[in-house]
């Protein structure tokens, strides 16, 4: 069935429905034959519902749904307003910037000159000379001396 009235034949049958709605299903019950069955349907099963015995669920039964319902996941919904809480958002939040602080401070590690090689240190300092004289063809750190000497001729 799919009857833009459908969902409200149930609330139809037992009152609920405010006027104007209830005169709306009324006047659709009058052309629609399936929700005319449906209206009959849902009214002989609250006739027949008195006439059912009684059933009380023994506690293991009533344990046993209850798990069940339990283990069942947790809508959208409640699975974010759990993650909201203060006693899980606090900690969490401080996390992150613990490890945003620390990725700040090694980002800046990796990027310092290693001070104990003399070669290397020397080299950062004349970088843009070595890169002036690049063109000579002489890389490695022992031809800096020969660089530096090129640059000061240049300056003359």
């Amino acid at each position: 069935m799919s009857c833009m009235f459908e969902e409200d034949l149930t609330a139809y049958v037992d009152g609920e429905l405010p006027p104007a709605r209830r005169a709306e299903v009324e006047t659709h019950l009058g052309t629609c034959a399936e929700c005319r069955q449906t209206e009959a349907l849902l009214r002989r099963t609250l006739t027949s519902l008195p006439a059912l015995p009684e059933f009380k669920p023994s506690p293991d039964t009533r344990r046993a749904v209850l798990a069940k319902v339990d283990a069942l996941p947790l809508p959208l919904r409640e699975r974010l307003k759990a993650l909201l809480r203060p006693s899980v958002l606090v900690p969490s939040l401080g996390l992150a910037a613990a490890m945003g602080v620390a990725v700040l401070v090694t980002g800046q590690e990796t990027q310092s000159v290693d001070v104990t090689d003399a070669g290397t240190l020397e080299l950062a300092a004349n970088l843009e000379l070595v890169e002036d004289y690049d063109i000579v063809g002489l890389d490695s750190s022992e031809d800096l001396e020969v660089i530096e000497n090129l640059h000061e001729l240049e300056v003359q």
